[in-house]
């Protein structure tokens, strides 16, 4: 029944408003007359997302931006994919049923990896002609442009890397790697000292290493661009760069670096996974740059860095985060962009960044101030970072590699992942691809 109530708080306003009206027809009491402007009429204006924060920051930008300043009164009804929790769908295939039923939201959080498939399908508005869009940083629009279209304005900028403990590695007279040499180096001592390298998640945990140390050369490559535009070509096999990563991936699991099946058992930023590592159980584990990955008092230093997975140093997947898109098909499309414009400004989104404790999407990549992740900031903001998903690749990579990873774990081998993933590149390409390359 409380998320019931959240769910239609939003509309309170108007419902006070009907209220006053119809108490005037039956009460013996004379009733103050309730007086409308229908020059001003409320529109409500529909949001789907994942959870209730970022829905707050969308409403309070209506009332207290917006609003004041326009002859309409934006409302904000904000549905939650955590209510429908109990029908085990995910977030995706919850949005995917909603824009499938034409009964669509006006706005909603687009995940990185249904990009390809909702543009397919006319699912996507193309912003670029908004003003607003030269606020965000040059990696956040790219990672927000597919095939030309600014398919959405990522609220902040995140990255994935590594947090260490520091007292654990001080204990054996090691320091946090910076290199792939001194990587396995630390592996090393921790394994034949009785203790677990790395705690992984069935996610991100085991996707990000793989992904570092496959697609990293790629993106520090001078010639990036010309590499990544012969791989959505399909000229260059998509294995060529992630046989290094998959197989860096199988080094862990045969070294034991990693424990298997507790990692396809633990499912990313779960209490489960935090107690692991608080107590001291693994020395470091894979996260997000957010300021809740340092909310729990650990007992001991705390550090986030990027993978040091490559012999040149480290390296980090980032991607922009939040993805805020318009429906096509809305009836409100004047007020869907009117929030897009008021939120895609500079001071909105480092604002923004700062509440969630990320790094904002607006240019400069301002960061929350996290003293314990500054290394990977520094790296993070240094540019030739991976991308969770490039979209000027007409395949997918986040979530084709968080699989093969499993499939990994689950006792395929490198080889067969690799053929996997070519297949797949092939498919997407001739489903997706530009017709006229």
């Amino acid at each position: 029944m409380e998320k019931m109530k959240r769910r239609y708080r939003r509309l309170t306003a108007a419902a006070l408003a009907c209220m006053l009206l119809c108490s005037g027809c039956s009460g013996e009491k004379e009733e103050p007359e309730v007086y409308i402007d229908k020059n001003e009429p409320d529109v409500v204006i529909t949001l789907f997302t994942q959870g209730e924060n970022i829905s707050e920051i969308i409403n309070k930008c209506c009332s207290d931006v917006i609003n004041p300043k326009t002859k309409g009164n934006i409302i904000l009804y904000s549905d939650f994919a955590d209510f429908y929790a109990e029908e085990g769908l995910s977030y995706r295939e919850l949005l995917l049923k909603r824009m499938e039923s034409g009964q669509a939201d006006d706005l909603y959080i687009i995940p990185a990896e249904d990009v390809l498939e909702f543009d397919q399908k006319g699912f996507i508005y193309d912003l670029s002609g908004l003003d607003c869009i030269s606020s965000l940083s040059e990696d956040a629009l790219r990672q927000s442009t597919y095939k030309g279209k600014v398919f959405s304005v990522p609220l902040s900028y995140t990255g994935f890397g590594l947090i260490w403990n520091v007292d654990m590695l001080h204990q054996y007279q090691l320091e946090i790697p910076e290199t792939l040499d001194e990587f396995w180096n630390v592996c090393d001592v921790l394994k034949q000292n009785g203790i677990l390298p790395y705690g992984a998640n069935k996610d991100f945990g085991l996707s990000v290493p793989a992904m570092c140390a496959g697609l990293g050369p790629l993106y520090q490559n001078p010639e990036s661009e010309a590499l990544t535009a012969a791989l959505a070509k399909g000229e260059t096999p998509v294995s060529t760069y992630m046989r290094d990563g998959f197989a860096f991936l199988q080094t862990m699991i045969d070294r034991e670096y990693l424990d298997v099946e507790r990692s396809l058992e633990t499912l990313p930023g779960s209490d489960e996974e935090a107690a692991f590592f608080a107590e001291g159980k693994c020395a470091f584990i894979s996260s997000l740059c957010r300021a809740a990955a340092f909310a729990r008092d650990y007992p001991f230093a705390a550090e986030m860095t990027a993978l040091p997975v490559l012999k040149e140093g480290p390296v980090c997947v980032v991607g922009a985060d939040q993805r805020l898109a318009v429906n096509p098909n809305t009836e409100h499309l004047g007020e869907a962009l009117a929030i897009l414009e008021n939120l895609c400004t500079t001071d909105t989104l480092n604002a923004f960044a700062g509440e969630l404790g990320k790094v904002s999407s607006a240019r400069g990549n301002e960061a929350t101030t996290l003293p314990q992740a500054e290394k990977f900031v520094s790296c993070l903001a240094s540019g030739g970072q991976i991308p969770n998903q490039d979209f000027t690749l007409p395949f997918n990579t986040w979530n084709t590699i968080k699989e093969l990873c499993v499939e990994l774990c689950e006792g395929a081998d490198v080889e067969t992942v690799c053929r996997e993933y070519d297949e797949r590149q092939k498919e997407e390409i001739a489903l997706y691809g530009d017709k006229d390359i």
